[in-house]
C-alpha cells in the first residue's frame, strides 16, 4: 500500500491546481452521495494533502 500511495503522490504532483480540485470536487461529491469508493476517499485524501503542500511550501 505504502508504494502504492507514493506512486499516487508522484502522478499528483505532475496535476495542476486546478485538476487537483476537480479530482477533489469528484470525490467529495461521490462521498456525499454514499457512492464513494475506497479510491475515490484515497484520491480525495491525497489531492488535498497535494494542494496543502503548495499552498503552505
Amino acid at each position: 500500500m505504502l508504494q502504492s500511495a507514493n506512486t499516487a503522490n508522484d502522478a499528483l504532483r505532475k496535476l495542476s491546481n486546478e485538476q487537483l480540485s476537480a479530482i477533489i470536487t469528484r470525490c467529495e461529491s461521490a462521498i456525499a452521495e454514499g457512492s464513494a469508493e475506497i479510491n475515490d476517499y484515497e484520491a480525495f485524501v491525497l489531492a488535498q494533502k497535494e494542494l496543502a503542500r503548495r499552498t503552505w511550501a
